[in-house]
């Protein structure tokens, strides 16, 4: 999930800053916990495996910015600590915090904390500065690059899904997406419909991945382009029954975790 709130510039900082008994810097990421984590060499591999991913696809030129990672070995404490500086969040799994400063990651450790972390990181790394993607393709390509390296072209919780709404007539819409502007109106299915365009574009052609990348440069140059909907209509007579067929063409094979 991503969200941009003000948050207490002491946070991690400072002669208040709280003492956390494990810090890790590893290039861009800074990781606090309050905990001793068991294998932090996997944990590390794991951020710089996601950062590399993301921006290979997308082609992202890697930005000096500092990433904070801050997990809780408790969902209790991980809440009580979320209430107390950002009372006004509602409760999350994992989330992404972006101000004027550094981005900052908050989880708990628990069964799919990678996932959630790949997730989350995916943001920081997609939305630099003040620029940020439309609401379904931010979402869209963190939910592509939760899943891990093996599953993201033919695996993942959402392949199986569009196909059976694929072969039943019933088709994402793009345009539905590209209205949504408001967090709290996005649903699980838009979760699904927004993996399932960003799957397409990346993977149904030289050129419907050219148009992502060039999309996502623009975004964070501070242009506005046109919308990808629109891009589309551009480039296939109907963009709805591509992906479609895209879709259907493509193999579905077991998730890994």
């Amino acid at each position: 999930m991503f969200a941009v709130w003000t948050w207490p510039s002491c946070l991690l900082c400072g002669d208040d800053a709280r003492k956390w008994p494990v810090e890790i810097v590893a290039g861009p990421f800074e990781i606090h916990a309050d905990f001793e984590i068991e294998s932090p060499e996997r944990l590390v591999r794991e951020l710089h495996a996601v950062s590399r991913d993301v921006r290979q696809k997308l082609e992202i030129i890697p930005q000096p910015t500092k990433i904070h990672i801050v997990l809780f070995q408790s969902d209790a404490e991980y809440r009580r600590y979320m209430h107390n500086y950002f009372p006004n969040i509602p409760p999350r799994r994992a989330i992404f915090i972006q101000d004027r400063g550094p981005g900052m990651l908050f989880t708990h450790w628990h069964s799919q904390v990678a996932a959630d972390l790949r997730h989350e990181v995916s943001h920081a790394l997609i939305n630099t500065g003040n620029t940020q993607l439309p609401l379904w393709l931010d979402e869209g390509l963190a939910e592509y690059f939760e899943n891990s390296p093996e599953n993201r072209q033919h695996g993942g919780v959402y392949h199986r899904a569009i196909r059976t709404m694929v072969q039943q007539g019933s088709l994402p819409e793009l345009r539905l997406l590209e209205s949504i502007t408001k967090f709290e109106s996005f649903s699980a299915e838009h979760y699904r419909d927004s993996w399932a365009w960003v799957h397409f574009l990346l993977h149904h052609s030289p050129d419907t991945h050219r148009l992502l990348v060039r999309y996502v440069e623009q975004v964070q140059a501070g242009e506005q382009p046109l919308a990808l909907s629109r891009q589309l209509a551009h480039q296939f007579p109907n963009p709805a029954q591509e992906l479609a067929t895209h879709f259907a063409g493509t193999p579905v094979t077991r998730i890994l975790r």
